[in-house]
């Protein structure tokens, strides 16, 4: 039976062309959303129309938008973070949801690294001075044999560590899941929260949003970190308190902060943080590496595919649903 996929993420629309061909090739109908996700639930809605799959980007798959899309098999985000997907409402109604794990680390790890070296050294700063004809001299701090703290330490975390090797970097590491389980990551010093904070020149985020990590980076957090110190957040926007970063700012509780995602995004054009001291911003674009994005639309695409052909999808992440007997799909084969 040939099948409907709707695409909203930007990142397969780019470089999800042999992606797409595979799709077609397979039966299916590759159908694409107005504009590139997020959408609104209205938009996702109005999109979904008779769609079997969607190849999503952080758009709101939720209970209301299962119940009007009686269609829609699976959800597979191009992408690794799934908290905009509510996965129990998917469970409940019989969808499948699936991410890309690993796609995007070795892109988000250098880039991690690229925010860091522009903040501690103001490169965003010197260019806007030589592009409006100045010349002068910004002083910034050294990465080389600082310590670098990581706040969770997966994929993305542990590449980024692996690259902090080539600058002598001590690392450190707080991640409560990996070191409950006994798990050791070589070059890595497993640390609490508060010495984390308190010991760390440079801070990067790579942790999911749940209800224990959101808002963690808070006026209590910044108070403990060093002056001297930097922040860098590719993960999700809502690790931190915005108002709270704006003021550690202001105030020069932290030496300055580097941030690729936002709570609101896109970041709306009045927000403060466009105009905050010491800080280095970029429009969640960590992930947007051609190799990276090629990953990410090809994992999406096969997971489709392999829910098509009857298949167990490699990267569900709701398995309960298989066993579910309001399951969409046809059955599923282990």
């Amino acid at each position: 039976m040939a099948w409907k996929v709707l695409v909203t993420a930007r990142a397969f629309w780019v470089s999800g062309h042999e992606s797409q061909a595979a799709l077609e090739a397979a039966g299916c109908e590759v159908v694409w959303s107005s504009k590139a996700g997020p959408l609104t639930i209205p938009e996702l809605i109005e999109a979904l129309d008779g769609c079997d799959a969607v190849i999503g980007s952080s758009d709101p798959y939720c209970e209301e938008v299962f119940a009007a899309c009686p269609k829609l098999k699976i959800v597979a985000r191009c992408g690794v973070g799934t908290d905009s997907v509510d996965m129990s409402a998917a469970t409940r109604a019989g969808i499948i949801a699936t991410n890309t794990p690993g796609a995007m680390a070795e892109g988000v790890a250098d880039y991690t690294f690229g925010l860091m070296l522009a903040v501690c050294r103001d490169i965003p700063a010197a260019n806007e001075m030589m592009r409006t004809g100045g010349w002068g001299e910004l002083r910034g701090a050294s990465v080389f044999k600082k310590t670098l703290g990581l706040v969770g330490i997966g994929r993305i975390g542990q590449s980024v560590a692996q690259r902090a090797t080539g600058f002598c970097m001590r690392v450190i590491a707080y991640d409560p899941v990996l070191q409950a389980s006994g798990a050791t990551v070589e070059g890595v010093e497993f640390v609490d929260l508060d010495t984390l904070l308190t010991e760390s020149d440079f801070i990067t985020l790579h942790a999911p949003a749940t209800p224990e990590t959101i808002g963690m980076f808070n006026s209590s957090a910044f108070a403990k970190m060093k002056s001297s110190a930097y922040l860098v957040n590719t993960a999700r926007g809502s690790l931190i308190n915005t108002a709270d970063l704006i003021e550690a700012l202001d105030n020069g509780t932290i030496a300055g902060a580097a941030l690729d995602v936002y709570e609101k995004e896109p970041l709306p054009a009045d927000s403060p943080l466009r105009s905050a001291k010491r800080c280095v911003l970029s429009p969640h674009n960590a992930f947007n590496a051609l190799e990276s994005t090629m990953e990410m639309s090809r994992q999406s695409a096969v997971s489709v595919l392999e829910l098509h052909s009857g298949k167990r999808p490699a990267n569900v992440c709701n398995p309960l649903v298989l066993k579910s007997a309001a399951l969409r799909a046809p059955a599923v084969a282990e």
